[in-house]
């Protein structure tokens, strides 16, 4: 009788162990992980509205020292760093090559949905005269002035230009 109760023992010893053998084995994955912009593997890059890859950064509060780091789970911080994501309001790099569909470089020309691409003005309301822009840099507005942005609902409503090459 005993001897019964020990093969049942070990019969479901051996069938409890490969069953967690199957099931931890059957969780692992043979894929590969999907790559960053880097070809990091699961990496954290991400590619900002000009095309260029940024990569994650270890940023120092301290002495202002910026790292570009692959990924964020094997990095240890120090008591005066953090991490900033590459689209960080503060990440002078993001979107700074983008140039419009005039050629300047962060200028504010837009295409329409013609494929037309418009520039940006200022729009003296009294003397309703356009002055086109290529940028808002340092832009100063007088009294009857209002600037126009390419695309912009004011714009779509008051330029009869805006998509008159489809017509």
């Amino acid at each position: 009788m005993k001897t019964k109760m020990k093969t049942k023992m070990k019969t479901k010893l051996v069938l409890s162990l490969s069953a967690l053998t199957m099931i931890f084995t059957a969780c692992e994955t043979t894929e590969p992980l999907p790559l960053d912009c880097s070809n990091i593997e699961n990496g954290t890059a991400i590619i900002d509205d000009c095309g260029d890859c940024h990569k994650w950064t270890v940023y120092s509060i301290v002495n202002h020292d910026v790292r570009e780091v692959n990924d964020t789970i094997n990095v240890i911080l120090d008591a005066n760093e953090m991490f900033a994501s590459p689209n960080n309001p503060m990440n002078p790099l993001w979107n700074a090559s983008c140039t419009d569909c005039d050629g300047i470089l962060n200028g504010v020309a837009v295409v329409d949905s013609c494929g037309d691409c418009h520039q940006s003005y200022i729009y003296d309301f009294v003397s309703h005269i356009p002055t086109f822009i290529n940028d808002t840099t340092g832009l100063v507005l007088g009294a009857t002035e209002m600037l126009i942005l390419a695309g912009s609902p004011d714009d779509i409503a008051s330029n009869p230009n805006w998509n008159a090459g489809c017509k």
